[in-house]
């Protein structure tokens, strides 16, 4: 009896132990199957490097005329006479408005009769003064009397220059404003005299670029009711950034002899910027966005590492990478809503 049951428990144990080296083996085989048909994904990389990176602005701007001044009188006079075509170009200096100077040229003539008659007394007082007939005092009434009435003459002359109005510099005469006869005062603007063989480009930027501008830099621009694309060239800038836009105000500057290009208008800037000092740029399809911000996929021995980076300055194509990588890494571009933290990836193109 003892020894049927000693039988008994060998052949169980012999079972037991046979039944559980086929079910590990079993288990080694499952796993050796999983790991053998783990995904791999195929990816494209992008290999990180120190770039100096290229990138356009743009911006909106306005059109000024080189120079642009509202003609006015400096007296009140009655005008007589307009001697232009409106919308004319007129040379600097042309007489464009002519006022009433009757007034004038009289009291010019009394005092021109004056002066002839006090220049006569003085050289008769010097004489008598020369050989002691009169006192210096004497003599010097009569002088001071002489000079008095030459300062009245040139006020005269000035008050007469100013019935003359003249184009202050050449350019493009615009609509008048009055008509022959009427009563004009220096509060009244009479027209409108603008130079626009240059035109001026005024426009402003984010201070963060206030670093890359600099005189002789070129823009392009192009106006609303025209596709041709202008190009300028930077002139000068504000010597400081607005405290309350935080933008830097530029002035470019471009030949009109064409004409094309009106004061006052509205225009679309671009301007080509390049990095100064290297850093790592990569194309925005790298980026995988996060509840914190952005997340890159690094290759690493044959896997998907996510890493977090701090993102900066974007272009057309690249993103700014500012923390998070470092030149040498691989960053994976394509596939990236396939793949896992960890996940097995084969590059089959790198740039």
């Amino acid at each position: 009896m003892k020894r049927s049951i000693i039988l008994y428990l060998l052949a169980f144990l012999i079972i037991g132990a046979a039944a559980y080296k086929v079910i590990k083996e079993r288990r080694k085989k499952n796993i050796t199957k999983t790991a053998v048909t783990a995904p791999v994904f195929p990816v494209e990389g992008y290999l990180v490097r120190d770039t100096i990176a290229e990138y356009e602005l743009q911006t909106i701007g306005t059109i000024r005329a080189n120079e642009s001044v509202h003609i006015v009188s400096e007296i009140s006079k009655r005008l007589i006479f307009i001697n232009f075509s409106e919308g004319t170009f007129v040379t600097k200096g042309t007489l464009l408005f002519k006022l009433d100077d009757a007034d004038l040229k009289a009291r010019l003539e009394k005092f021109t009769l004056m002066e002839a008659l006090a220049m006569q007394n003085e050289q008769r007082n010097k004489t008598l003064l020369e050989k002691g007939g009169i006192s210096q005092g004497v003599y010097d009434e009569v002088l001071n009397n002489l000079k008095t009435i030459q300062a009245d003459i040139h006020l005269i002359q000035v008050e007469l220059d100013k019935t003359e109005i003249r184009a202050p510099f050449s350019g493009m005469i615009g609509l008048r404003n009055v008509s022959n006869g009427a009563f004009i005062t220096p509060d009244m603007i009479l027209t409108r005299l603008q130079d626009v063989s240059k035109v001026r480009i005024d426009f402003s930027i984010p201070e963060r670029y206030a670093n890359s501008i600099e005189p002789g830099l070129k823009i392009s621009f192009t106006l609303p009711a025209n596709p041709e694309v202008f190009t300028a060239t930077i002139k000068a800038s504000q010597p400081n950034i607005d405290v309350t836009t935080r933008n830097l105000k530029i002035m470019a500057m471009t030949d009109n002899s064409s004409g094309l290009i009106l004061p006052g208008s509205s225009v679309k800037v671009s301007l080509q910027f390049e990095e100064s000092q290297r850093s790592i740029f990569v194309p925005s399809q790298c980026l995988v966005p996060s509840l914190k911000g952005y997340n890159v996929y690094v290759v690493s021995e044959g896997k998907a590492i996510l890493r977090e980076v701090i993102v900066g300055r974007r272009t057309n194509k690249s993103v700014q990478l500012l923390d998070g990588t470092k030149p040498g890494d691989t960053l994976i571009m394509t596939n990236l809503l396939r793949i896992r933290p960890g996940s097995k990836v084969e590059i089959i193109n790198t740039i």
